[in-house]
């Protein structure tokens, strides 16, 4: 009740009534008191002039009884208090002892104070005032009437106030409180959707105006809630439907689903079939053509076996780029962590594409600067499989001009400077280019910047989709600069671990003077800049005459070069003649390494070495430590007997640390494939049998302990599965000691692997197989050497 309209406007109409009867009050109470004050002193006054006027005339005679009785018939009044008669100097004349009668004991002396009103009045004689009455009024019947008025106003005014509340309260009762709680009512009614109306009259003051506002919005909201009502109607029925169309088609998507399910484990079967058949054939060529490499060949044959080994190993590629897009699409692609080096990592990218650009006449070349890390830790494989693409690509695309890759450092507060570095890749061409507007969607997969394109260059468009999704998995970001007929640039920036092994050391081009002679500008700029990590005594020649000048200032000086870094067809000249230029010179040609193209690669009768432009500093330190090695030996005329002592050394250090026979079982269907494994061991001192099926394979465990078991996954009567699970436990309820079992697989999805290692094997290798591979997992499951 606190916050009632009707409470607060009586209180307030109260306080205003209050302040107003009171100062009313005080304004009477002043007046009157001030009225009897004023009459109180007309009356002694009058008393105080006719005193005056008789003592005036007793005075002169001496008449001090007489003046004595007119002061106590003065005193008589009862309003007076005293009566006082005084000289002209303001001795009291009564009180001097001069007057003695019997009545003087009656007389009142002056008395002064709040409660007397003092009047006074001059005695004149003659205009000559001789003396004066002073008459003492009592005030006390004054204050008691003033008291009794107050009393009788403050019950008047108390009456009035309290009559005066209970009229305005009933009046604004009626006229402001009953209305608006009307309208409180019907508003709390119209929330309970009851679109009442009031009636106030007539009225026309603001409540009627409220009251009528009031009942067009009732009016107005009864009229918005039935359309309100007949549109949720109509809504919840198209709701209803639209859900029954939903139901419908989470339905369908659901069956939907299950199909791409049912579509995705097909896609699965059918990679990891076609991943089989054709890593098993794979196996056998890519392997006899390691063995047919290490054979007695020359330039030209070895030429071919390695275009053999670079198909194969191109198809191969081929294959897992198919694999790693299943893979991506699942999610399921893994990454390693192993060292990196940047520079034969581009490298080996330019080696596997320069075919087809050095067949385009295009200056291939990669430049490393020197603030970049020499190595760094990441996934090697994945790393080179998108520079082969962006290469590639860049390759396919330029008839004329170049393709290089720029590596640069970049500083970016979302790697820790202290253990990563990100790394800018640039791969520039000066091909076709692409559209403005077919930027975007060139990472698209299946999506070239033109139909035409492929019509012409080839090409699924499915290298820079995987490229994108490589690299973004990798933490990185990749897109593309491009103007049609301008070439293209695509620029990478990956995150890298710092490699904690730092720099690269002992190298054997450290401290030598090297001279480039090449008259590329770009090449040769980019040769020597990555040169630079390795040694810092480099001259760079664009010329042949450059060159001469460099060699003749230093002819003096016994191998003014230690090395000389020389492009096969400078001043297109051919490599007979520039290496024929250099040692009429004085340049020993057997510390030349001759830059070369595909096609180029192989020469008879050259002393010297020979590199694929452009080359990495891995291969070009092998030519090298060759050259090296070889002019020490020729210039040593005791190379003789020093090697004689080598080889004693040697031969008494592999005495004394002979391999063991181990028995080895190779379960395989193919007999290709048998053939190869029986071709990488024949020249190590192990045993090999061989079974063709899983049931024949385990019954050779059953009848004889291995050391290791080889076991193929498919098979015809008994698959690897299944064998292998049998030999655990046939070795589990025998307490035999189990074999090392290596499975060997064509299947490259991880579920394949998962599905190996839960059949027991301790190992497995995915075909193609090498000789490397095959021989290091003998010596790290078994350990055959012997001290």
């Amino acid at each position: 009740m606190t916050d009632s309209l009707r409470l607060k406007i009586s209180l307030g109409a109260g306080l205003i009534l209050l302040l107003f009867f009171f100062s009313l009050g005080y304004y009477i109470v002043d007046s009157q008191q001030k009225l009897l004050k004023d009459n109180l002193y007309e009356h002694g006054n009058r008393i105080a002039a006719l005193a005056a006027r008789s003592c005036a005339e007793y005075l002169p005679r001496f008449s001090f009884f007489l003046v004595e009785d007119l002061a106590l018939s003065i005193e008589q009044s009862p309003q007076v208090a005293f009566c006082e008669i005084f000289d002209r100097d303001g001795a009291p004349l009564l009180q001097s002892g001069n007057i003695i009668s019997k009545a003087h004991v009656r007389k009142n002396k002056p008395s002064y104070g709040d409660d007397i009103m003092i009047v006074s009045s001059p005695i004149t004689v003659d205009n000559e005032n001789i003396g004066r009455v002073e008459i003492g009024m009592k005030l006390d019947k004054v204050k008691k009437e003033i008291g009794n008025k107050t009393i009788n106003l403050v019950m008047l005014f108390s009456a009035c106030l309290i009559c005066t509340l209970i009229a305005l309260d009933a009046f604004f009762q009626r006229i402001i409180i009953a209305p608006l709680r009307l309208l409180g009512t019907s508003t709390r009614k119209i929330a309970r959707r009851q679109f009442v109306t009031v009636n106030l009259g007539n009225r026309m003051d603001e409540i009627g105006m409220l009251a009528l506002n009031f009942n067009n919005m009732s009016r107005n909201l009864e009229g918005l809630y039935k359309n309100l009502e007949v549109k949720v109607q109509e809504r919840t029925h198209e709701l209803e439907a639209a859900n029954r169309q939903l139901v419908k088609a989470i339905a369908k998507s659901e069956a939907m689903a299950v199909e791409a399910a049912k579509g995705t484990v097909a896609k699965s079967q059918f990679l990891a079939a076609m991943s089989h058949e054709i890593r098993t054939p794979m196996n056998a060529i890519l392997g006899m053509a390691e063995i047919l490499a290490e054979s007695e060949m020359n330039s030209e044959q070895k030429r071919f076996v390695g275009i053999l080994q670079e198909s194969g190993e191109a198809l191969l590629h081929l294959i897992n780029e198919i694999l790693d897009l299943s893979k991506i699409e699942a999610g399921e692609i893994a990454f390693e962590n192993n060292e990196i080096d940047l520079d034969r990592i581009i490298g080996k990218a330019f080696r596997v594409t320069s075919h087809a650009g050095h067949g385009k006449g295009l200056e291939l070349a990669y430049s490393i600067n020197r603030e970049v890390p020499v190595q760094v830790m990441g996934d090697a494989s994945r790393l080179q499989q998108i520079f082969v693409n962006l290469i590639g690509n860049a390759i396919k695309f330029t008839e004329r001009g170049f393709v290089v890759v720029e590596t640069s450092l970049t500083q970016s507060a979302a790697v820790d400077s202290e253990n990563q570095v990100l790394i800018h890749f640039a791969v520039r061409d000066s091909g076709i280019g692409i559209p403005e507007d077919k930027v975007e969607a060139i990472f698209d997969r299946f999506t070239q910047a033109d139909s035409s394109t492929t019509r012409q260059y080839g090409g699924t468009g499915l290298g820079l989709s995987i490229c994108k999704s490589l690299c973004e998995a990798m933490g990185g970001k990749i897109w593309i600069e491009s103007k049609k007929g301008f070439g293209t640039s695509v620029h990478l920036k990956i995150p890298f671990e710092r490699d904690p092994r730092g720099s690269i050391h002992n190298s054997p081009l450290k401290g030598k003077a090297i001279l480039v002679l090449d008259d590329q500008d770009y090449s040769r700029h980019s040769f020597a800049t990555r040169l630079a990590s390795r040694t810092s005594k480099i001259e760079k020649a664009q010329s042949f005459e450059q060159a001469r000048s460099f060699i003749l200032d230093k002819a003096a000086l016994p191998h003014s070069h230690d090395l000389y870094l020389v492009r096969d067809s400078i001043h297109e000249w051919s490599w007979q003649q520039t290496i024929s230029s250099l040692t009429q010179l004085g340049v020993a040609e057997e510390r030349i390494i001759l830059l070369t193209t595909v096609g180029h690669d192989y020469i008879d009768n050259f002393k010297g070495m020979v590199q694929l432009s452009p080359p990495d500093l891995y291969s070009l330190e092998k030519s090298a430590k060759d050259i090296f090695e070889r002019s020490r030996l020729i210039e040593n005329e005791a190379y003789a007997d020093k090697s004689s002592k080598v080889v004693s050394i040697n031969s008494a250090r592999t005495a004394s640390r002979k391999m063991r026979s181990l028995n080895i079982l190779l379960v395989e269907d193919n007999k290709a494939n048998c053939m190869l494994i029986q071709l990488f061991l024949k020249e190590l001192p192990h045993k090999l049998d061989i079974a063709h099926n899983g049931e024949e394979g385990f019954k050779k465990v059953q009848d004889q302990r291995f050391d290791i078991v080889f076991m193929d996954i498919e098979m015809p009567v008994m698959d690897g599965y299944e064998c292998t699970r049998k030999i655990r436990t046939w070795e589990s309820n025998t307490s035999t000691k189990p074999s090392m079992v290596v499975a060997l697989t064509a299947h490259a999805l991880t579920e394949a692997q998962e599905k190996i290692m839960a059949a027991g094997c301790d190992s497995f290798l995915t075909k193609p197989i090498s000789k490397d591979k095959i021989i290091g997992t003998i010596n790290e499951l078994c350990n055959p050497y012997m001290s």
